[in-house]
């Protein structure tokens, strides 16, 4: 059967890409849970009594929730490419929580160190599915 995809969009992703990229989808399918349902449990002092926290934290979890299905999908039709594209945004996303966390903490925390540690090994990816497109 032809590939859905545009030509350059069939590159098969790698065995390594897809268990980093399953990886992902479950850990998101976490944290939009945490986000959207316990976030008192996992994050102490947190509230959900305004609708601006509210608002927040579902907010958050629906934007995770996105990123959880654009990999999925990327996963589904084995695009390299699909999920290289995947990877960048979930990059940028990442860089900009990094930096609201340094505006709002003044400075570096465990989330900033973590989130800043899975952009960087989400880049690497990145990069290796590029490659690998690129060489065939």
């Amino acid at each position: 059967m032809p590939s859905p995809l545009p030509p350059g969009f069939s590159a098969p992703i790698p065995t390594r890409s897809k268990l980093f990229g399953w990886l992902l989808v479950l850990a998101g399918c976490f944290f939009a849970y945490v986000y959207m349902a316990t976030p008192g449990a996992f994050f102490p002092g947190v509230t959900v009594e305004t609708f601006a926290e509210k608002f927040g934290l579902w907010s958050t979890g629906v934007r995770i929730l996105g990123s959880v299905l654009g990999i999925l999908v990327a996963l589904l039709l084995d695009s390299a490419a699909l999920l290289a594209l995947m990877l960048l945004t979930r990059i940028f996303i990442e860089l900009g929580d990094v930096v609201v966390g340094l505006v709002l903490n003044s400075g570096p925390d465990t989330n900033t160190f973590t989130l800043t540690a899975l952009a960087a090994v989400e880049f690497y990816m990145c990069l290796f599915l590029i490659a690998r497109i690129r060489n065939g």
